[in-house]
């Protein structure tokens, strides 16, 4: 059962997150997903909803490590250790996204974004090897590598500053989201 809980956390948390996103993007004048930073939405001297943006990273960095931790459960406990570490990383991250927002022009809002992304597009290459087994899913393994190679990729484009970053930066932070919504789901099927 619990288990399940740490799924529906992470399926929770990505409905959260896109909702907040859209609701944030929308209400911001000019505002384009390709081109501007995602944290932009969670400036509160730029952003109209500047709150729920942030309340959307607070939820993800309480949610995903939270909900490794309960869904490593059904992996051997001695292999989980560096995706719990690295799924801790990530949550660490968001927090510091929102409690320091953009625009404040503090060093720790960076250094949570970097804990976020590499924290999470690397928890998710390591979740893929501990959380194989108990889904029993071949191709499984294969997706995950592919989504956290494709999110650190994308982190790269953004550390290159790549144009369009907005659309790098998302493809990593997406790709986090698309594989906990995929394992959530995954787990939930396998459960039943």
């Amino acid at each position: 059962m619990t288990v399940w809980v740490g799924a529906l956390l992470w399926i929770a948390s990505a409905v959260c997150y896109f909702a907040a996103e859209a609701v944030a993007a929308a209400g911001f004048d000019g505002y384009a997903y390709a081109t501007d930073f995602v944290s932009t939405l969670g400036d509160p001297q730029r952003s109209p909803h500047a709150a729920v943006m942030n309340a959307a990273f607070v939820v993800q960095g309480l949610a995903f490590p939270l909900g490794a931790w309960l869904v490593s459960r059904a992996a051997q406990a001695g292999r989980a250790l560096p995706f719990l570490s690295l799924a801790v990383c990530n949550g660490i991250g968001n927090l510091l996204v929102a409690a320091v927002p953009s625009g404040t022009g503090s060093a720790w809002h960076g250094v949570g974004a970097a804990l976020a992304l590499i924290g999470g597009n690397v928890a998710v290459l390591a979740g893929s090897s501990v959380l194989r087994s108990a889904l029993a899913a071949p191709a499984y393994r294969k997706v995950s590598i592919a989504l956290g190679v494709f999110g650190l990729l994308c982190l790269l484009a953004v550390a290159s500053e790549l144009s369009p970053i907005g659309a790098w930066e998302r493809g990593s932070v997406y790709a986090i989201y698309a594989w906990q919504v995929l394992t959530g789901i995954m787990v939930i099927a396998r459960g039943r």
